[in-house]
């Protein structure tokens, strides 16, 4: 897994602080594009302390979906807001948790 920073501040910043306002945050491992194990996904979710679902991509579906419609490339990891309508209101391949959040506030107000 990567990204230890990132997770550990959507943990902090964005589940906590609005899981009760009905934010829903799952974070998407893949085992079929990479090393990742169920294993070292379920060890890097105890290791930060993280309390969303990590939800497994065993064989890589998910990913090719969504990484192949977005973006040229499949940048890992992405980021993704599903408004409340279903429908996709934030991707980005960097995290830049001002937008994200502002963003996740704008969906809950709705």
């Amino acid at each position: 897994p990567i990204c230890p920073s990132e997770v550990s501040d959507i943990e902090v910043t964005l589940w906590q602080k609005y899981k009760d306002q009905g934010l829903v945050v799952w974070g998407i491992g893949s085992t079929g594009h990479n090393s990742e194990t169920e294993e070292t996904l379920r060890e890097f979710r105890d290791a930060f302390g993280l309390t969303f679902p990590i939800l497994v991509d065993q064989d890589g579906s998910v990913m090719e979906m969504y990484s192949q419609d977005a973006f040229e490339i499949s940048p890992y990891p992405q980021d993704w807001v599903i408004g409340v309508d279903g429908r996709v209101a934030y991707v980005n391949t960097a995290y830049e948790a001002d937008e994200i959040q502002a963003v996740v506030e704008e969906e809950l107000a709705k």
